[in-house]
């Protein structure tokens, strides 16, 4: 099999426009290694003249296409007959000639094989194609370098479309797409009108690629606008009813407490009970509406961060400071959903208990270096009188519930006292940016 590498992301046919290289491993039976020469890419005439308005409708086809296992078949048996007689007008006799493309979608890992209409490919080929074809997946320069390919199926192994890096979850960014031609319909790869096709069938997989990509990115721009809005829809629903439910719940509890102050003591306790409680769910309740409307789109952590120093700087005379040392850091939403509440409670205890006059937010890798550190390292810090968290009442939950958010994220969550003073709550976690 004889192998063309180097496509380009314009969805040039490389074997035709500038190929670097071209082996020729010949079938062992057939022909032994070396008898043809190689072929040269200045050796490869210009296209021959063709109506170029059906080609343009055949790319356009290409491109358009809800699913290429669908379209392309008629295609390739519309190509494969015009290779065919290419071939009937040669001098020397030829059988019917063979093609396929080897493609893999978009974010799929595997490859699959489409061959033309009335065209069955044995499953031996099939497997030894994509196999091949996953080989050169695994070396990242293997497009640009000669590679030994011995055995069958014979012909020629064409790049159609490029690939990129599938990255650690080993699907690709980007569609990859090559073309087999089979013995005797390799011959014909000097001809212009192989240059034609390969053409034709490059164009239009390189835009529907493209139209593929812009599909997809719309989509999951959608889902994510609908999740917002049902959330959003969610935290109206829960302010009208439940809110207000439990915030006069909490009230009653209030009371209730105050007129068991001279009950028997099991009753105070239960009552104290119940208002802590009471408070707990309305607290959570309005965290969740918070949370429903909070929005990043692309915007970093740092911009989160500054977002709640402009939120507490409205209702409080503290001086906030935020010292961020990581020049971009983009988090799941889901995870800085998470952050920002661990921080808001932070900041809110500060303002409210810490009798502190400054504070202080500090982003940053936990270690210097290149490649960055594997986890960062996020710092509250205020001046305030300071606590000792073993001193903290059961009652007061707010520890408790950054101690589980911290959990759900991965996060190491730490309350210490700095030598000179005050609080400082540390959160860490690995580093996971989009």
């Amino acid at each position: 099999m004889a192998l063309s590498l180097g496509a380009s992301k314009a969805g040039k046919a490389p074997a035709l426009q500038g190929i670097a290289h071209r082996l020729e491993a010949q079938r062992a039976r057939a022909c032994p290694a070396g008898a043809e020469p190689p072929v040269h890419p200045a050796a490869i005439p210009p296209s021959a003249p063709r109506d170029t308005h059906h080609l343009d409708a055949i790319t356009l086809h290409i491109a358009t296409c809800a699913d290429l296992k669908e379209a392309l078949p008629s295609v390739l048996r519309e190509l494969l007959d015009m290779l065919n007689g290419c071939l009937d007008s040669g001098a020397a006799h030829f059988a019917t000639g063979e093609l396929c493309v080897v493609h893999r979608a978009l974010g799929l890992a595997t490859h699959e094989v489409i061959s033309p209409i009335g065209l069955a490919l044995p499953v031996a080929t099939r497997e030894r194609l994509q196999e091949v074809v996953r080989d050169i997946g695994r070396d990242p320069g293997a497009r640009q370098q000669v590679s030994d390919m011995d055995g069958t199926p014979g012909g020629v192994l064409i790049a159609l479309t490029d690939d990129t890096d599938r990255g650690e979850t080993g699907r690709g960014e980007t569609s990859d797409d090559w073309l087999w031609l089979g013995e005797p319909t390799a011959a014909v790869i000097e001809s212009g009108l192989a240059n034609v096709v390969i053409n034709t069938l490059s164009r239009g997989l390189a835009l529907h690629q493209q139209q593929q990509a812009r599909h997809a990115e719309d989509t999951k721009s959608a889902v994510a606008q609908a999740l917002k809005n049902e959330r959003r829809h969610l935290a109206a629903e829960l302010h009208d009813t439940l809110a207000q439910e439990l915030s006069y719940l909490q009230m009653q509890s209030a009371r209730l407490t105050r007129a068991a102050r001279h009950a028997p003591q099991d009753v105070q306790a239960l009552a104290e009970d119940v208002h802590t409680q009471a408070r707990r769910a309305f607290r959570q309740t309005r965290e969740l509406i918070n949370g429903a409307h909070a929005t990043w789109g692309d915007a970093p952590l740092a911009c989160v961060l500054d977002n709640l120093i402009e939120e507490f700087e409205t209702r409080s005379g503290m001086v906030f400071e935020l010292d961020n040392r990581i020049q971009s850091l983009h988090l799941p939403d889901a995870q800085a959903l998470q952050v920002m509440f661990i921080v808001r409670e932070a900041m809110t205890n500060s303002v409210r208990h810490a009798q502190a006059t400054h504070l202080r937010l500090q982003l940053l890798y936990q270690s210097s270096g290149h490649p960055p550190a594997a986890r960062v390292l996020l710092t509250v810090e205020d001046n305030g009188c300071g606590f000792d968290p073993a001193d903290i009442a059961p009652a007061h939950f707010g520890l408790g519930i950054m101690q589980d958010r911290a959990h759900q994220i991965g996060a190491d969550f730490a309350i210490t006292q700095p030598r000179q003073g005050g609080t400082r709550m540390t959160l860490s976690w690995e580093r996971r940016d989009t």
